[in-house]
């Protein structure tokens, strides 16, 4: 018998956690609820860090929250191009103090996905599991960025790109922060690219070095 899926828009509170449900409708009208969390890992459940195959999800969704704060701060002061300094900082600080409430881990075609605002996996049919670690986690790794980049970096960032998305994740400013939605292709090639300047920057100093030494 066929059936048909609808999504449930409610949390059920469950071990600390919200577990997102589905109603598997059949023909016949008649229907039933079922509840099933993702499988997690002892690391997924434990570990204070994020796990590495979270990072690039954590990432997009942290990109996503500075963009919807700077964006909402601009539109209380629309005569503004650039906010104050002391807006700034306290934005980036209420991105980073956030609850996260609405993030947690979902099964998405067999894999496990962190769901939540501003991820393509926010609206796919699944069971999200939050609570738990997840917001701590999140909470950790945004302070990460403004401990690394500074709010005015950041802010920057967003004056000239509005999608953070590209400076957070896609790129090699910080190794092992920045570039964790990159392939490993992609952060081979940026590491040798990386250490190609550095290589020039040295030997620039090197003959300057001896430029002066000859003086």
């Amino acid at each position: 018998m066929n059936s048909v899926i609808v999504v449930v828009a409610f949390a059920w509170l469950c071990s600390g956690g919200h577990i997102w449900g589905k109603v598997v409708q059949n023909e016949d009208g008649s229907g039933t609820i079922s509840f099933r969390t993702p499988t997690l890992s002892d690391e997924e459940h434990h570990s204070v860090y994020m796990p590495s195959h979270f990072k690039c999800d954590a990432c997009n969704a942290l990109a996503y929250q500075f963009f919807l704060k700077f964006a909402k701060l601009h539109k209380k002061r629309p005569s503004l191009e650039k906010l104050p300094e002391a807006d700034i900082v306290e934005g980036a600080e209420e991105v980073c103090d956030d609850k996260f409430e609405n993030y947690g881990v979902k099964e998405v075609n067999k894999i496990k996905r962190l769901s939540g605002p501003g991820l393509e996996t926010k609206d796919v049919p699944g069971v999200m599991e939050g609570g738990g670690k997840w917001p701590v986690r999140l909470k950790s790794m945004c302070y990460q960025y403004l401990e690394e980049f500074g709010d005015e970096v950041i802010y920057r960032e967003y004056l000239k790109n509005k999608n953070l998305q590209q400076f957070f994740c896609k790129s090699n400013k910080k190794p092992d922060l920045t570039d964790v939605c990159l392939s490993e292709h992609e952060k081979t090639r940026n590491k040798t690219e990386n250490e190609k300047r550095r290589n020039k920057t040295a030997e620039a100093d090197t003959k300057g070095d001896q430029i002066k030494d000859e003086l």
